[in-house]
């Protein structure tokens, strides 16, 4: 007898799962969530964290979930240990590597310098690096690799093929090499830098080895790493990652003298641990005298006085925090340069001789042993701003 045909077995439907949570599980999930779409760059709903939480199992995620309720807290943990060169564990590279990719794609406005070319290369050095310890050699995650890499460094595209069979282990290895090579010319800018989603991604969803030989790999690039870090972090918080001073902590610094270039003089004062308070006093007896106070402050100002030079094209520039223009002078002999804070209004306006002179005296001033060491300590705690 012919046998009986069977009936085609029903595709396998997905259980579904209702659970009430408590208000700190769901804070936890709300962190990986912001997390995770960090890393999609797109939002994503709480129960699909859920749902890759549970089908990963794996620990570390819920431990970086729960390091995202005290950022702060936990990142400085993290210089502490990256300074020490203890190891870091897995979640905290990836929590590191989250606030990397915050400062890299940071709103321009709030950080008006573009991070250094050095710095963009030490993140594609960390994400080799990591990328080579691979414990599964083929990954379905190069062709996301590829897409945010530079268009112009990939290799060119093989007549009729996909961006699943382009992309393959050597393709972004190549291209990686080929964006560092372009990076290290200086006059190369890119608008937008999307590797710090690759580092994260790859730290968080690949196959690695124990945790020695992450540290080892990622330990060349963590300075970099960490002023990346720290930017990200203020522009998220608009806090800088200062650990708290005690009494022990405090110890005299002597006063910083005032320099002068023509007319202007610039003065400092110290705050608390590495602060700085600059005062721009302006010709005449009677001058005005303009303070400028705070790491985010003063670095925008110098950013407003390197992009209104003398020889740029640029007329106007603006910031966060001040505007800056150029415009004919009443004379219409030359050229006015005019700088306004958005907190109070204020403005002032410079002939091109002045607006000179104070350049030089910023320069000047940078050039002082005592600023550059108080500068380099706030950079660790304020990022490349």
């Amino acid at each position: 007898m012919p046998e009986k045909p069977q009936k085609p077995e029903k595709p396998t439907q997905g259980q579904t799962l209702s659970l009430r949570i408590s208000d700190a599980l769901f804070a936890r999930l709300e962190r990986a969530k912001q997390l995770m779409s960090s890393k999609k760059g797109d939002s994503v709903s709480t129960s699909e964290v859920a749902k890759q939480l549970l089908e990963s199992a794996r620990e570390d995620r819920f431990e970086v979930a729960d390091m995202m309720a005290k950022p702060t807290e936990t990142l400085l943990e993290i210089r502490r240990k990256g300074e020490a060169q203890h190891i870091l564990s897995r979640a905290e590279w990836i929590l590191l590597s989250h606030f990397v990719q915050k400062g890299l794609e940071a709103y321009a406005e709030r950080t008006p310098n573009p991070v250094s070319n050095e710095s963009l290369i030490a993140v594609l050095d960390a994400f080799l690096a990591v990328y080579e310890l691979r414990t599964e050699r083929a990954s379905l995650r190069d062709p996301y690799y590829m897409n945010n890499l530079p268009s112009d460094c990939r290799p060119p595209k093989a007549k009729g093929a996909d961006d699943s069979e382009r992309a393959t282990s050597e393709t972004v290895r190549r291209t990686v090499a080929e964006t560092r090579k372009r990076l290290s010319d200086p006059a190369v800018k890119w608008d937008t830098f999307l590797a710090g989603r690759n580092l994260l991604i790859l730290l968080e969803d690949e196959k690695l080895p124990a945790a020695d030989a992450v540290n080892r790999a990622l330990r060349p690039s963590f300075p970099a790493l960490w002023r990346l870090a720290a930017r990200g972090h203020y522009c998220l918080t608009q806090k800088s990652l200062r650990a708290k001073s005690t009494s022990q902590d405090s110890f005299y610094q002597p006063p910083i003298p005032s320099i002068k270039e023509g007319d202007f003089t610039l003065s400092f004062n110290r705050g608390e641990s590495n602060d700085l308070y600059l005062l721009l006093s302006f010709p005449g007896p009677r001058g005005p005298m303009y303070p400028i106070s705070g790491y985010p402050k003063i670095t925008e100002f110098r950013a407003m006085l390197a992009a209104l030079a003398p020889d740029s094209p640029i007329r106007r520039w603006e910031g966060g925090h001040f505007l800056g223009y150029i415009a004919a002078s009443e004379e219409g002999k030359g050229k006015d340069y005019w700088f306004r804070a958005h907190e109070n209004g204020i403005t002032f306006g410079l002939s091109e001789k002045e607006w000179k002179l104070v350049q030089a005296l910023f320069r000047e001033a940078w050039e002082l042993p005592e600023i550059r060491m108080a500068w380099d300590s706030l950079t660790l705690e304020y990022g490349e701003l």
